[in-house]
């Protein structure tokens, strides 16, 4: 784990009190500054990727205001040039509106890679640019769309994306909250807009804030939008000890969000966890505590320890070190790390089956999807690998049945496995060895997921959130120190 670390904010610069008469000013010789410039902003619709020969999901959005920000430019004259690709305009506005917004509708040209379009206005010499990345239409490998890289306080860990906002999980930077598509700073997944950052309490927990991973919680008896759990993720020793916290942070000011709330289980540390957000119910992994359920409905502050609704150690003490949790169904799944795949009551957390069903491998990651299971391995397990998916039937009673495997290749570790949202493609995240990245299976037949796409990337990647944001499949990918940085793969097509 890495060292901790302290924010030093430093002020730097001074300050000159220039007293004068008369019509000259001695700072600048008598020369009078131009005024500031009338501002033309792109909106939405910049960095999209497409098949070429396509029409594009988002419009083309520009504003045109004042110097100060302040005051639409209201009935300007608006021009829009193909500039490369040889694409086409349609629904086009060529006079601002009472926003003193103009858009457009841009279809790709045939020519695959990137296309452009400029725009001028009226009375604003600096015109913008819209990019494109035209893809083949028969795509069969991931495409990597965007680079950002992470502050290496260690790196990054999980990302979150929900309504086009993605929540990068950097370690001792905090969390780093990224416009990719909703619209409130112009992002895009090929342009991500940073709109505000925190770094949370380090609670006293050896190596500082340590964020691991995040959920935005939309409360579906309130309506709000409020709470953004965060794990976490201290010092530990597989197997016998853990430590680090969950931290609750308001979130109804996106661009200033402030911590609120905080739950500490002694002797364990927060891993992954997931939501039952009809029941405002979340299930925390804690290693070798064990799977624990918290009551997050209402108002959420302080201590959260009267909150809790249960706890279960599935594999007992010393054999209990759980990695992760998902819902599906009346079955809360838990993948341990010694201990193998469980299934468990989501009230009680009583065990319902499973377990002592990996004996060969460290268990990692897991997803659930129309009654089949997938969990992931790591490391080196009585010289055996994680090399390997585990794919995993489910009964009526959601008992899971070992089926096959899937052997990865060249690597160490699966640590994240995820199925897209229309059921169709199953993608891991693997570390370690020659191969590792990011590999794109089918599931024509769940029990025996084909490769169709893959792209080994240096150091590896630790995870990958699955995300459709404007009718494109994308992979928000964590790559390992010491390169650390979110990588964003479009996989639209891979597997169709």
């Amino acid at each position: 784990m890495p060292a901790s670390f302290r924010r030093r904010l430093t002020a730097i610069g001074s300050l000159l009190l220039v007293i004068s008469c008369g019509g000259d000013s001695p700072s600048d010789g008598g020369t009078t500054p131009p005024p500031p410039s009338e501002q033309l902003r792109i909106i939405t619709g910049n960095s999209q990727v497409g098949p070429a020969g396509t029409a594009l999901p988002v419009p083309l959005l520009v504003q045109a205001l004042s110097a100060d920000g302040t005051t639409p430019l209201v009935g300007r004259n608006v021009t829009w040039t193909v500039v490369t690709g040889g694409g086409t305009l349609a629904e086009v506005r060529t006079q601002t509106d009472g926003a003193g917004a103009a858009s457009a509708r841009w279809t790709l040209g045939a020519a695959v890679g990137a296309q452009t379009i400029r725009v001028t206005i009226q009375g604003i010499a600096t015109p913008v640019t819209f990019t494109a990345t035209a893809q083949n239409a028969n795509q069969t490998q991931p495409v990597l769309v965007a680079t950002v890289p992470v502050p290496a306080t260690y790196g990054h860990h999980d990302t979150f994306v929900r309504d086009g906002l993605a929540f990068v999980c950097a370690w001792n930077a905090g969390v780093l909250i990224y416009d990719v598509g909703n619209g409130m700073r112009g992002g895009s997944p090929a342009n991500p807009v940073l709109v505000s950052s925190l770094v949370t309490n380090a609670n006293g927990v050896p190596g500082g804030a340590q964020v691991h991973n995040a959920w935005w919680f939309h409360n579906p008896v309130t309506g709000e939008k409020r709470y953004l759990f965060i794990g976490q993720e201290g010092p530990a020793t597989v197997g016998a000890s853990s430590s680090g916290d969950l931290h609750v942070v308001d979130v109804s000011n996106l661009a200033d969000p402030r911590e609120v709330a905080t739950l500490r289980i002694g002797g364990a540390g927060i891993h992954n966890f997931w939501m039952d957000e009809q029941r405002q119910v979340l299930y925390a992994a804690y290693y070798n505590g064990g799977v624990l359920a918290l009551d997050v409905s209402g108002t959420l502050q302080g201590d959260l320890q009267g909150r809790i609704l249960a706890r279960r150690t599935p594999g007992g003490e010393g054999n209990t070190y759980v990695w992760g949790v998902m819902l599906a169904g009346n079955t809360l799944y838990a993948s341990d790390m010694l201990s193998g795949f469980w299934a468990l009551d989501p009230v009680t957390l009583a065990t319902k089956g499973g377990g002592g069903n990996v004996a060969d491998r460290y268990t990692s990651d897991l997803w659930i999807r129309d009654g089949w299971g997938y969990t992931g391995t790591w490391g080196n397990r009585g010289g055996r690998r994680g090399t390997v998916i585990k794919v995993w039937q489910l009964a009526g009673t959601g008992v899971p049945t070992l089926i096959d495997s899937v052997n990865v290749g060249n690597i160490t570790t699966v640590s994240d496995v995820a199925v897209t949202p229309d059921g169709k493609a199953l993608v891991a995240t693997a570390e370690g060895g020659t191969g590792p990245g990011l590999y794109i299976y089918d599931r024509v037949d769940p029990r025996r997921p084909q490769l169709k796409g893959s792209v080994t990337v240096s150091q590896g990647l630790h995870t990958g959130e699955v995300a459709v944001i404007n009718g494109r499949t994308y992979v928000f990918a964590a790559q390992n120190p010491g390169l650390p940085a979110l990588r964003i793969y479009d996989i639209t097509g891979v597997v169709p």
